[in-house]
């Protein structure tokens, strides 16, 4: 009991650190990404295991192997007018059978795991007109930015021009056993790898008097988390999964720097002090994952699956997956699936403006619900894996140029994907 309570304080507290909340919303975002197979699933796979991917949300799904693994996935990915193509995932599995006579533990496995877990690939252009200025708020805040500005109420017309780059990336290293072929447990650490970028460009006129905020902003860091997992067979159509990924502990640095320029009698530039934020306690969201999958003979399968993820800045998200998998002829297989995903969500402002705000990057964003619809095709032969899959992934997300801004840029982005994994098995 002891020990429960001490544990109960640890990730309590871990969820009580934190920076900015802006921050920490954005880099806590994730997209189902990995093999061929788990993408064709949306991801509804924590019950099912028996895939690298699914191992993510679920380690105890690595204890369903039972021979080794390698397997790689090709990632070509087209939205906001960019296409991009990347290798979201590598893994390997060495699967360990037990040479004990009697002994209940049939296999003992490990992993080694590549994943990446986000990519930002925004470009938003948004302008409108008539709105609060970006120079009344900082007049209204008192911030001592010691430059120009023009302090009109409402101005003219104003625009935003963003660009966001850069990825959330893991590598997981773990470990699953196999019990009498009805329990499987595992154990995993994680490794968190973040960086994101952006650029923006914030215009506004006041007839022929102008504000313009360009901001450069980059966050990198690391981090490191502890996964538990469980799957239970109390029939041979039926599994249950649990998996739980506590918060990870790591740090992030945050640089900052922009050109304020003014037209008032004059074209005058200020620029701001270059800015380099380093939060050693940087922590990213508790996530657990509880699913259910329903054998249909050897015909295929289907599962339903819940994730919740928790992070004090925000609302938790809330994800809900479903996913079917047909067998046509032995070997082959064919998958859909279709998940919905809340956002981390704030009210409350998510940029500190007040006096002793010394950052320039004033634009924030917050994201609405998400939509994954897919489908894959693939084969499982002797020795070989070959599977492909397309996905459609579509997000809407509120930007503000600042916190004036009463109505936000519809940053509505939809993405699609396609996804290549081959692999051997031995």
């Amino acid at each position: 009991m002891r020990k429960f309570r001490f544990i109960l304080v640890f990730v309590l507290c871990t969820l009580s650190l934190g920076t900015f909340a802006q921050d920490y919303i954005r880099l806590g975002e994730r997209t189902i990404m990995g093999t061929a197979r788990y993408i064709g699933m949306s991801g509804a796979m924590s019950a099912i295991g028996g895939d690298p991917s699914a191992a993510h949300d679920n380690i105890a799904g690595l204890g369903l192997y039972r021979r080794a693994e390698g397997i790689i996935s090709l990632d070509v990915t087209h939205g906001s007018s960019r296409t991009a193509i990347s290798i979201p995932h590598a893994s390997f599995v060495l699967s360990l059978p037990s040479f004990q006579p009697g002994s209940k533990v049939k296999f003992n496995n490990i992993f080694f795991s590549y994943r990446r877990l986000h990519v930002y690939n925004l470009s938003v252009l948004g302008n409108g007109a008539n709105a609060p200025s970006l120079g009344a708020l900082v007049n209204r805040e008192s911030i001592a930015w010691d430059i120009p500005f023009c302090k009109e109420r409402t101005n003219d017309a104003y625009s935003l021009d963003l660009v966001e780059s850069g990825a959330v990336n893991e590598f997981d290293f773990g470990w699953a056993m196999n019990i009498s072929d009805q329990w499987y447990v595992g154990l995993g650490v994680n490794i968190q790898s973040y960086r994101m970028s952006s650029n923006a460009t914030y215009n506004e006129t006041f007839g022929s008097m102008y504000n313009r905020n360009k901001t450069t902003l980059l966050h990198t860091g690391t981090s490191v988390s502890m996964s538990a997992g469980m799957i239970y067979r109390p029939a041979e159509w039926m599994r249950l999964g649990l998996g739980i990924e506590t918060p990870s502990l790591g740090s992030l640095s945050t640089y900052t720097t922009g050109t304020f320029t003014a037209k008032t009698d004059s074209v005058r530039n200020s620029y701001a002090k270059d800015l380099v934020m380093r939060d050693g306690n940087f922590h990213m969201p508790l996530h657990t994952s509880t699913s259910a999958a329903f054998q249909i003979g050897a015909y295929g399968m289907v599962a339903l699956q819940y994730d919740f993820y928790y992070q004090n800045s925000a609302d938790p998200i809330h994800s809900l997956r479903a996913g079917i998998e047909v067998i046509p002829v032995m070997g082959m297989y064919i998958n859909a699936g279709y998940a919905c995903e809340s956002p981390f969500k704030r009210n409350k402002k998510v940029v500190p403006m007040d006096p002793t705000f010394d950052r320039q990057d004033t634009y924030f964003t917050r994201p609405n619900i998400t939509h994954y619809g897919s489908f894959a095709i693939g084969y499982r032969g002797p020795n070989v894996i070959v599977q492909a899959a397309y996905q459609y992934r579509w997000n809407r997300q509120d930007l503000y140029a600042h916190e004036n801004i009463v109505n936000p840029f519809d940053a509505q982005t939809i993405t699609h994907r396609v996804v290549l994994t081959v692999g051997w098995h031995q």
